[in-house]
């Protein structure tokens, strides 16, 4: 597989357009929730073949972070995967107590048995200092990233790599997320965008609604996040041949459609992806296909909008006249 090549822009979004944003709501009815956890937890084990996109997005909201002066006290991960997010973030804040949330529960097993402590003798030893420790490096639980166990305002950062673009209702999502950020606090995502595989798309493939970028932007301010910032990154991965493509595109989650074809694929199916996938190859016999990479970063505003938009009101002493 040749390396990606990437190409990025940014945008800054703004609070202005918010009146106009209920004429396009993001909204993904075609997923389906369930679908999308037994993919996950069918593919738990061969995930970690095709997480290269997974560890490019977190190296980029890693260099993000780098530029955000912050030290978290309460870390939660919404879509933890593997624990490979779980690790970056404890050796950047080896103080903060960590949680990883996901909705596949053979990931979460498998997550669980990374992050548990080394025996002691020469593998402990090779751990850097700063994650040396006898207690499990992060928390973990099976859980809807869409309806959260956890209590109002109890995160100080919200983590989320290539996660959001599986939920059913991003809007709704980003809203239950800003229910327990704490204020001052801060969310920072990755997702796929509207151009991501849009080489199987033109071919007639049925695939998944991808999201523009603006909207996601729009999203955030609607659910009370403030100062959204979002750009996008184009990567172009090139595949040996069809085979590889489509054994990857499956480890990523595979098909989650409501409308898509119930049991295994047929053999005429596959024939006809590895036929539409043939058809790209280029001048060196590589079968490209395009990612578009979504990032956002927000902030929870220090007064924090309350449920149903409802803004908190204070009261003031009028001061005593002279």
């Amino acid at each position: 597989m040749a390396p990606p090549v990437t190409a990025t822009k940014g945008i800054q979004a703004s609070a202005d357009g918010l009146s106009s944003y209920t004429a396009r709501m993001v909204q993904t009815k075609d997923i389906d929730r369930l679908a999308v956890r037994r993919q996950f937890a069918r593919r738990a084990g061969r995930l970690a073949q095709a997480n290269f996109l997974l560890r490019e997005a977190e190296s980029q909201m890693l260099s993000r972070l780098d530029l955000i002066k912050m030290t978290p006290a309460s870390i939660v991960e919404i879509g933890s995967g593997l624990g490979d997010g779980l690790l970056a973030l404890r050796k950047r804040y080896p103080e903060a107590s960590l949680l990883g949330v996901d909705v596949a529960e053979p990931l979460v097993r498998h997550a669980r048995q990374r992050l548990s402590p080394p025996a002691d003798g020469f593998l402990a030893r090779l751990l850097d200092s700063t994650v040396r420790r006898r207690q499990p490096l992060a928390s973990l639980a099976v859980a809807d990233g869409a309806q959260m166990p956890l209590r109002d305002n109890s995160a100080e950062l919200i983590w989320s790599n290539l996660c959001l673009h599986w939920f059913d209702d991003p809007v709704s999502t980003v809203a239950e997320w800003h229910r327990i950020i704490r204020p001052d606090g801060l969310l920072m995502f990755s997702m796929f965008g509207v151009d991501t595989l849009k080489e199987l798309r033109a071919g007639g493939a049925e695939l998944m609604q991808f999201h523009d970028m603006h909207d996601l932007g729009d999203a955030l301010v609607a659910a009370g996040f403030a100062d959204p910032v979002m750009d996008m990154s184009i990567i172009k991965v090139a595949f040996s041949s069809a085979d590889k493509a489509i054994e990857d595109l499956r480890s990523m989650g595979g098909n989650a459609l409501l409308s898509r074809r119930k049991g295994l694929a047929g053999r005429e199916q596959l024939r006809r992806w590895r036929l539409e996938l043939s058809q790209l190859r280029d001048k060196d016999g590589a079968i490209p296909v395009t990612f578009e990479i979504i990032y956002g970063h927000a902030w929870c505003p220090s007064r924090k909008r309350l449920p149903g938009g409802l803004q908190p009101v204070e009261f003031h002493r009028r001061p005593a006249a002279d």
